[in-house]
């Protein structure tokens, strides 16, 4: 174990992927597919997956019902699974 992979250990931050090269490129892929998506979109994907709330959390802090949320949610991974799948910026 690296002396860095120890320091981030003991701080509680998980490093065993930092000496994977390819980590870093599997985010740009990602961040160019969500920047595609409706806002809406987004913004349950970040709710839901980033900040772990649930879709009650989401659906309150929205104002619409919880199944809007899956609904939304559901559409957004769909449609963030097809934009990975074909890496092709629209309108290009």
């Amino acid at each position: 174990m690296t002396a860095e992979a120890e320091t981030g250990r003991l701080k509680g931050i998980d490093t065993s992927r930092a000496d994977e090269p390819d980590q870093l490129f599997d985010r740009v892929p990602v961040s160019e597919a969500l920047t595609r998506l409706h806002p809406s979109h987004r913004d349950v994907i970040h709710k839901a997956h980033y900040l772990r709330w649930t879709t009650g959390q989401i659906a309150a802090d929205l104002n619409v019902t919880e199944l809007v949320v899956k609904r939304r949610l559901h559409h957004a991974l769909h449609t963030l699974r097809h934009a990975l799948n074909d890496p092709t910026p629209r309108g290009r």
